[in-house]
């Protein structure tokens, strides 16, 4: 129970410093929520897919040079991540396009040259390689090996092109709002976890204290049983009338009340409107 409250003030804390950010970075800009179409989950989902996407077509090329088989795969598996990776910052710098315009044009312009000559690069290594099996299956196996590593580079750039849209629609034009919004996310789940957990405690220790009532409710009546019956004048001591309080009632709500406490801060700073 301890180490939870432990838990839980640091959390508070840092949420009521980002908040106080969030707030007056929120006045600043005239909102509150970043302007995203595309969640993180449903951002990282695809730019995974791309990577796998990516890995076989350039394992076909790096196959050229008689490497080994491991090596082979790290060097595609190297080129599949770094592709949509450009993507990503891509699509940021797209989006965060900056004033003059030619701070966000000469980073943009170069990742595109480098990133099409690369992938240029790659085409012609790939003609080669097919142009390799069909010599040595007599002509028989791929007629027109510019035709499919024309291909290739097209599928390689529509890859491209969509992990550049994707990073454009997962981020907002503020990244210090979009910082603030993300980490105020991320401390709101775990206050919810670490919340639960209390719960969870708080729960089990209200069922024993249920059974420790219901012990001490059946020996105080045992015990006002046979007092009463041993009585001289079997007189009933005016006591006997009076409900026992056990006295155990104030900790358990002591302590509902202290987890209770910063999480109604937490949820009253965090539906406070911003002006």
């Amino acid at each position: 129970m301890e180490i939870l409250k432990g838990k839980h003030k640091p959390l508070l804390k840092a949420y009521d410093r980002i908040s106080k950010d969030y707030d007056n970075h929120s006045s600043q800009i005239g909102r509150s929520e970043p302007s995203v179409e595309l969640s993180r989950g449903k951002y990282y989902m695809l730019m995974l897919l791309f990577v796998l996407g990516e890995i076989p077509m350039n394992s076909l090329a790096f196959a050229v040079f008689g490497e080994n088989q491991i090596f082979t795969w790290v060097m595609a598996v190297g080129v599949a991540v770094a592709i949509p990776w450009i993507a990503h910052a891509l699509g940021i710098l797209f989006k965060r396009w900056a004033q003059p315009w030619w701070k966000s044009a000469i980073p943009v312009g170069s990742l595109i040259v480098l990133t099409v000559g690369g992938l240029i690069a790659i085409g012609y290594v790939r003609v080669q390689y097919l142009g390799d099996l069909n010599t040595a299956a007599g002509g028989s196996g791929f007629s027109n090996s510019t035709f499919i590593g024309a291909a290739f580079v097209g599928l390689n750039l529509v890859i491209l092109a969509a992990a550049t849209l994707c990073s454009y629609f997962a981020h907002d034009k503020d990244p210090h709002l979009e910082h603030l919004h993300r980490r105020t996310n991320q401390i709101n789940k775990e206050m919810r976890t670490l919340e639960g957990k209390f719960k969870k405690i708080l729960q089990k220790e209200e069922q024993q204290l249920h059974r420790i009532q219901q012990r001490a409710q059946e020996i105080i009546y045992y015990y006002r049983k046979i007092n009463h019956r041993r009585r001289p004048d079997h007189e009933k001591p005016k006591s006997f009338d009076m409900e026992h309080e056990l006295g155990v009632e104030l900790e358990k709500d002591k302590a509902q009340r202290q987890m209770e406490t910063p999480t109604t801060r937490f949820q009253a700073v965090a539906s406070q409107p911003v002006q």
